[in-house]
């Protein structure tokens, strides 16, 4: 888990295509960055929130696997995102969205053959299971079609890692813990991986910039590296850092794979 520091000071972006208004304002949409569909997907507004029956049970968590079949559980995921920044959609511009930003949001119209754009004005630290970020408060934008956003890793701190990632499993019978964390400063670019990539569907949309957890552990036989040593166990933390053999390099190559698992989501509600 992070620091307390990382959580006191304290990420992923979306693009958004021709998007469905919102309730709780008819001409804005909302950016929300997870990996959860049970927090991305929950009701913009209190309104819809009491149409939710108790019938409805939550989603499991997220899960993946890795490349030899063992399952993983996320437990907690998070990131530090900076330079957050989206081009404005053909024909607008600034005034064009007068009132209708997130405070966090600032404006800058097209000059010397730049696009005009959109930016978050400072660092966003992300908790993924919650989509929910800090500073806190939503991410309103103007409905419109935007090509994708843009980001950057980094450190708020230097002592601090740019992504946490803790996920359970089981081995042997008994229950661990997949610690990883890196610092990095990649550039992410996140884009629709297709004409619509829809979760549930209903009234409500909102974008969700997400990663694609399947890809994580891509080349990587956890289980067979445990089971031949190549991996190591720490009482109950599993740390890829001390990969050899099929495993060597492990940390880097899931560093690699999160870096670019980058993708871009529609969630509906009903």
């Amino acid at each position: 888990m992070p620091s307390i520091p990382w959580l006191r000071t304290s990420g992923l972006a979306a693009a958004v295509l021709c998007l469905s208004a919102c309730k709780s304002d008819s001409d804005t949409t909302e950016l929300r960055f997870g990996i959860n569909p049970t927090t991305y997907m929950r009701p913009l507004t209190a309104e819809s929130s009491s149409q939710r029956t108790a019938m409805e049970s939550p989603l499991p968590p997220p899960s993946f696997r890795s490349n030899d079949g063992l399952v993983f559980t996320v437990e907690g995921a998070y990131a530090t995102l900076f330079d957050v920044r989206l081009e404005l959609p053909s024909g607008h511009e600034c005034s064009d969205s007068e009132g209708k930003l997130a405070p966090l949001m600032t404006c800058t119209d097209a000059a010397d053959g730049r696009p005009g754009t959109l930016s978050v004005r400072e660092p966003l630290f992300v908790n993924w299971m919650n989509a929910v970020n800090l500073p806190n408060g939503p991410l309103r934008i103007p409905e419109g079609g935007y090509s994708r956003i843009e980001a950057r890793l980094g450190q708020s701190e230097p002592e601090l890692s740019s992504f946490i990632m803790d996920a359970s499993f089981t081995w042997e019978g008994k229950r661990h813990l997949l610690a990883v964390a890196f610092t990095s400063t990649a550039a992410l670019r996140f884009e629709p991986r297709g004409p619509f990539d829809i979760a549930g569907s209903g009234e409500d949309t909102v974008v969700v910039g997400s990663l694609d957890l399947t890809t994580w552990l891509d080349g990587i036989p956890v289980a067979s590296c445990l089971a031949l040593g190549d991996l190591t166990l720490d009482n109950t933390i599993l740390r890829l850092e001390t990969g050899t053999g099929a495993c060597a390099g492990a940390a880097e190559r899931v560093k690699q794979n999160i870096e670019t698992s980058t993708r871009l989501l529609f969630a509906s509600h009903r």
